[in-house]
């Protein structure tokens, strides 16, 4: 699917994507999935809304550059993402938890959005409650393609 989007990059969410909620354990497969993903030619990005030292430890680990205190939705840190990509906005997409912040901020630059389950229930109080609108919004979204082969997503489209 990012071959036949054109992509070259991806902004990646930390906390809930990558990450359960403010730690550096991240989820199995991500390290591998991460170095595939370079392999192919394909930059990553880490940005995220945090400014603890554990995301420069997640950062390091995945061997990736890092966006810190991103006030997602906000687009400074997406475009601040793009460049330490090299990428104009059409050849990334963001991949996060959060459509409030991951798939807003994202789109806010012209950039597609790839929105995934949280990894943990654990959150920041504030994501909490945007859950609640989330929850609202998602049957009003219409799938992509791509949600509509995988057989592991629930009722929540692509963004």
């Amino acid at each position: 699917m990012l071959e036949e989007w054109g992509i070259r990059g991806i902004i990646l969410d930390l906390d809930n994507t990558i990450v359960p909620w403010h730690t550096t354990d991240l989820v199995a497969g991500v390290p591998e999935w991460v170095d595939r993903m370079r392999r192919a030619g394909v930059r990553t990005c880490l940005v995220t809304n945090n400014y603890g030292a554990h995301v420069r430890d997640v950062a390091r680990a995945l061997d990736v550059p890092l966006v810190v205190g991103a006030l997602k939705p906000l687009p400074g840190a997406f475009w601040r993402s793009l460049r330490a990509l090299g990428l104009e906005p059409r050849r990334c997409v963001a991949v996060g938890d959060q459509l409030f912040a991951d798939v807003l901020g994202a789109k806010l630059v012209g950039m597609r959005a790839i929105v995934v389950r949280p990894v943990s229930a654990r959150e920041f109080p504030t994501t909490r409650a945007l859950r609640i609108l989330e929850r609202l919004v998602y049957p009003r979204l219409r799938p992509t393609p791509a949600a509509a082969h995988d057989r592991r997503a629930d009722s929540r489209p692509d963004a």
